[in-house]
């Protein structure tokens, strides 16, 4: 009896010893060696592409570095910071009246910027305009801003005959004053005063805009009653610096059909957070109105990204860069609200910009240290916290071109599942105490017999 204890004791400390040893590298399917530039006692660099694409966790957790002796090196994974809040500066407003044609007949405006840049305003009925005099449209001034503009904030004042403050606008730009082309179709400026039981307000005063470079931006109300509506305006932009990673753009998954809705719906890979998003067009010069909404989990409600148009560029099918928020959404739905016909039976892609992982490690052991990826049996990385690579680490270099193969695609299978130790060990009790049970009533009948 002690016998078969003792080899019991020694089965369970097996499982238990199997399932804490550490991986080792034939553990993962691939590999490639990673490269310190230069001495350090921690080492960063950007986590490779094929990382994302071979990693069986959404967290990334069957990721390791290996030194020279095989054995486990601490590492990180962070993530750049943030970039921060657009930049406000206020721009020249030229107030135009209403009532523009292409004819003559009527009063003549005029505007002469410094630099000799001049736009003439012909108004076309005079009589009509007489009772409703003031600035009707709009032209900010934008030269002096050296920046890519991420949008507009607007000082308001308007309110229509009913009450309502609510102001439906137009923005266009142009190089010269004479060629504009629209940029934001239709954006709604809104007040709402707060309830005297809560006092908040809701306002919406701002615009964003594709993030390019603007010397002039037009605000075309869409209701002719709009006068002198502007006190004032500023440009929203982004410094040069503060968002100097370079975006990781991939296109994301999309199942052959839309949805009930007619929407088309995809799927990120990977479980980061998005910067910005753009949409590759069957060709270039198409423009389209389009919403945009995104959520966590197929089960989670939409919540939406972007209503507005998006253009590819006179060369090229992408369209500009859109903003965001840095959501970690995995699940995408986009609507074409107009401009479909143009598109005919081509597919279009959403491609979602991520700012790339950085690996970091300490340096345990001695190198060259390997970076193994892709597991279906190694438990998750115990990752260190980013701040433990000091405020300087030394930069290292992946070596894509040396990966090479480990475990293979045997390694990406998942693990049986493992014995139900517990239960064998129950049931094995309980088949032991029925035959102790049966043992003593046989025993007992016999002295009975006897």
């Amino acid at each position: 009896m002690g016998y078969r204890r003792k080899w019991s004791a020694l089965l369970v400390l097996g499982v238990a010893g199997a399932a804490l040893a550490a991986p080792v590298p034939d553990d993962f399917a691939e590999g490639m060696p990673l490269e310190p530039e230069a001495p350090g006692s921690a080492y960063r660099l950007p986590l490779p592409e094929a990382v994302y694409g071979l990693s069986t966790r959404a967290d990334l957790g069957d990721l390791r570095v290996f030194n020279q002796a095989g054995q486990v090196v601490q590492h990180a994974l962070c993530v750049a910071p943030a970039p921060l809040s657009p930049r406000a500066r206020p721009v020249p407003a030229h107030g135009l009246p209403a009532g523009r044609a292409d004819k003559g007949g009527g009063e003549r405006f005029s505007l002469e910027t410094a630099d000799g840049l001049r736009l003439r305003w012909d108004q076309d009925d005079p009589a009509r305009m007489a009772s409703a005099p003031g600035a009707f449209e709009y032209i900010l001034d934008a030269r002096d801003l050296d920046a890519p503009l991420t949008g507009v904030r607007l000082d308001w004042q308007w309110r229509s005959p009913q009450g309502r403050a609510e102001l439906p606008i137009r923005l266009e730009a142009s190089d010269n004053l004479e060629q504009w082309r629209t940029v934001v179709p239709r954006a709604t400026l809104l007040r709402v005063e707060g309830s005297p039981a809560d006092g908040e307000a809701l306002e919406t005063g701002s615009v964003t805009l594709p993030e390019r470079r603007y010397r002039f931006l037009r605000l075309v109300p869409l209701d002719e009653r709009a006068r002198d509506w502007l006190q004032g305006a500023s440009v929203l932009f982004r410094p040069a610096g503060e968002d100097s990673a370079s975006l990781s753009w991939v296109a994301a998954e999309r199942p052959p059909e839309p949805d009930a809705d007619g929407a088309r719906q995809y799927r990120s890979a990977r479980p980061l957070a998005v910067r910005q998003w753009r949409l590759r067009l069957p060709g270039p010069n198409r423009v389209v109105g389009v919403s945009l909404s995104s959520r966590a989990s197929e089960d989670a409600p939409w919540r939406p990204r972007f209503q507005g148009a998006v253009a590819s560029g006179p060369d090229r099918s992408l369209s500009s860069a859109h903003p965001a928020g840095g959501v970690s959404d995995r699940f995408w739905r986009l609507r074409i609200l107009s401009g479909e016909e143009s598109l005919g039976d081509a597919p279009v892609t959403l491609e979602l910009g991520y700012v790339p992982l950085e690996l970091g490690f300490l340096a345990q052991g001695e190198g060259p240290f390997l970076l193994a990826y892709g597991s279906g049996t190694a438990p998750p990385a115990q990752r260190i916290d980013c701040a433990r690579l000091g405020t300087a680490p030394a930069a290292a270099r992946a070596r894509p071109e040396q990966r090479r193969e480990l475990g293979g695609p045997a390694a990406l299978r998942p693990a049986p599942e493992p014995l139900p130790t517990r239960r064998i060990v129950l049931w094995g009790v309980l088949i032991l105490g029925a035959g102790l049970v049966v043992a003593m009533a046989v025993a007992l009948l016999r002295k009975l017999r006897q």
